[in-house]
């Protein structure tokens, strides 16, 4: 065989190999080329991303806010006013009363509103206008008995505490000067705390120097002034000041002014129109003119003036209204009479609890030192004013007019007068005398007959 020929032919078998041999290779499958499926074979694209939506939460409903009721509120009052009876009218033409209110109260509710003479006596100016139960009138040491009311209503609140120190709620510390002793609520409003009347409390409401803060009249140069050397808690000494101090600690404690305290718990629920500045008496046209003497002693326009100086003091520091300087009805009046006596409670309306009222008219010791001076929380004891009875409340006396509450709480009597001028005098007490005449009257000749 020709060699050359046999080279030929293994070098045309070894092509015919290799070529074999790469055709087989480029036809086996790969991993992820086909999937078999029922005889079928697929070629697979590269698999894409899927795109998932994405979770969508649902809103929760809104949750709607409890309605909250209502306070319970009184409807106003109306009384209808009845002539005096003669002997009633006789004290009132022997007192030469300008404009009077009388009201009587038998068993917690009223049966006799009396009234006489003029809110407003007639000039070449202004034509003479009727006294009633609703004519308005600046009640001043009154003031300290309804201001009461707000303060206790505070401490039910848990925002005051009667035995605490007065330094905890003014924010600096107070104490007499003389004797380095701390003051308390409650010596406040006994009249136990050493405040004096006749120091530079004196000289601010006359005039004779500016205004000053409360912490000023009470730690700075005026200090010593204001304080008798008697250690809180162990002498009576009736004070204004030490009074008036009681709604700078409200508004303190509270945020707000006196008067709104006042306004929002105790005269709104009870349907009262009252307040601590004369322009903020919803019915301005019931303000009584004040006479001293037969003669025009404050005006309503002098009034206005006066709450406009005192709107422009600062509320912790404004110590001239809630001791004295309230506006309001006998027939208000009367219901705040009632709501005493009733423990609290008119009708559907509670201002305060039982205890609380009881803790007003309590005359005892109670976590203190103030000895039994017969009187309770901003409010006076009469013993010996009717026989057989002990009268609770307070009375009130300024530029000519007079202002009493008092009432029995044993059988649930009272009287209320409001006065805007008349020939007036004092017994040894500072108690008004014509005040004096007319409640001895009434529990003579018409409670409980």
């Amino acid at each position: 065989m020709n060699i050359r020929k046999v080279k030929r032919f293994l070098g045309i078998f070894v092509l015919a190999f290799l070529i074999i041999f790469i055709v087989i290779i480029i036809r086996l499958p790969h991993d992820n080329d086909i999937v078999v499926t029922d005889n079928d074979l697929l070629i697979l694209e590269q698999p894409t991303e899927v795109e998932i939506d994405p979770i969508v939460v649902p809103e929760e409903e809104p949750v709607a806010e409890p309605v909250q009721p209502e306070p319970a509120r009184l409807e106003p009052m109306t009384l209808y006013d009845e002539q005096m009876p003669a002997a009633l009218l006789q004290i009132a033409k022997d007192y030469k009363v300008i404009g009077m209110s009388l009201i009587v109260i038998e068993n917690g509710e009223i049966t006799h509103s009396y009234a006489f003479g003029e809110r407003q006596k007639a000039t070449n100016s202004t034509e003479s206008l009727p006294y009633s139960s609703d004519t308005v009138i600046r009640v001043a040491g009154v003031s300290e008995l309804v201001s009461a009311l707000g303060v206790m209503s505070l401490c039910e609140s848990g925002e005051l505490d009667l035995d605490s120190s007065i330094s905890d709620f003014l924010g600096y510390t107070v104490k007499n000067p003389k004797t380095d002793s701390e003051i308390t609520l409650r010596q406040l409003m006994t009249h136990t705390a050493s405040v004096s009347d006749w120091g530079a409390y004196n000289d601010v409401v006359y005039g004779k120097i500016k205004y000053q803060t409360l912490e000023a009249m009470l730690k700075g140069e005026y200090a010593k002034r204001n304080f008798y050397e008697s250690r809180p808690g162990y002498d009576y000494d009736f004070s204004n000041f030490g009074s008036a101090m009681t709604g700078c600690i409200v508004s303190a404690v509270s945020g707000n002014s006196f008067n709104s305290i006042m306004k929002q718990r105790i005269f709104t629920p009870l349907a009262i129109d009252a307040a601590y500045y004369s322009t903020e008496i919803e019915n301005r046209d019931n303000i009584a003119t004040i006479y001293l003497r037969n003669e025009v002693n404050y005006t309503l326009e002098e009034m206005d003036e006066f709450a406009a100086g005192l709107n422009a003091i600062s509320d912790v520091d404004n110590y001239r209204i809630s001791h004295g300087n309230l506006f309001i009805s006998a027939a208000g009046l009367a219901r705040i009479a009632q709501l005493i006596i009733d423990k609290g409670t008119i009708g559907p309306v509670t201002v305060l609890s039982q205890e609380s009222v009881e803790e007003m008219l309590s005359t005892e010791k109670r976590g203190t030192l103030y000895k039994d001076v017969g009187t309770g929380l901003c409010t006076m004891l009469k013993k010996d004013l009717v026989p057989g009875r002990i009268l609770y409340g307070h009375g009130g006396f300024a530029y000519g007019a007079t202002a009493e509450i008092f009432f029995d709480p044993s059988d649930g009597s009272g009287v209320i007068i409001t006065c805007n001028g008349c020939l007036n005098s004092t017994d040894d007490d500072g108690f008004s005398e014509m005040a004096k005449s007319f409640i001895k009257e009434v529990y003579g000749s018409v409670i409980g007959k």
